[in-house]
């Protein structure tokens, strides 16, 4: 058995890509993908990643992230976040975060996470931002995403908080 080989890419890297056919279970991450994810990167509204799955001769999608600055307004925030925060607070959004169904249950998501952790850090180095909202968009992913460091604020169970900060302490250890 040929072991993948995994490599992230921007959207935009002018390489053809089929996103239909990327699959992770959830039709709304799936149609976002083929449908939106394109557009979103054109129009400057996210910047998307895919992870490439590579073994032997072939390529598939084997998942994909987006984010994209953000706002958040500081009583939407857990109260441990509000210190040193002005009324709103800049800020990125993990708007989107899949994994193929068919690596379900390996740590490619946890790898994702990490990778999205990255851009992020380093663009807030040059463009600020304090905080990294994501939006579950489905609960059971929120005990995943509470697992690996984010917070609720208690007011929308499926929005969870980490700030820029922990992030870079996760990416350390």
């Amino acid at each position: 058995m040929t072991a993948s080989s995994y490599r992230l890419e921007s959207l935009n890297s002018n390489r053809e890509r089929d996103l239909a056919s990327f699959d992770c279970g959830d039709e709304n991450y799936n149609n976002w993908l083929s449908k939106s994810a394109l557009s979103a990167t054109k129009a400057g509204t996210s910047a998307v990643y895919l992870l490439i799955e590579s073994r032997l001769e072939s390529e598939r999608i084997a998942g994909y992230f987006a984010i994209c600055p953000t706002m958040v307004v500081r009583d939407s925030m857990p109260s441990l976040f509000h210190r040193g925060s002005i009324s709103e607070t800049p800020g990125w959004l993990i708007t989107k975060l899949a994994v193929s169904s068919h690596l379900r249950g390996t740590q490619v998501g946890a790898q994702l996470l990490r990778e999205a952790l990255v851009k992020i850090a380093v663009s807030s180095d040059v463009g600020g931002g304090r905080v990294i909202v994501v939006d579950a968009g489905n609960p059971k992913l929120v005990g995943w995403y509470l697992k690996h460091g984010f917070k609720s604020a208690g007011v929308d169970s499926n929005r969870l908080f980490m700030k820029v900060k922990t992030a870079r302490r996760y990416l350390v250890d």
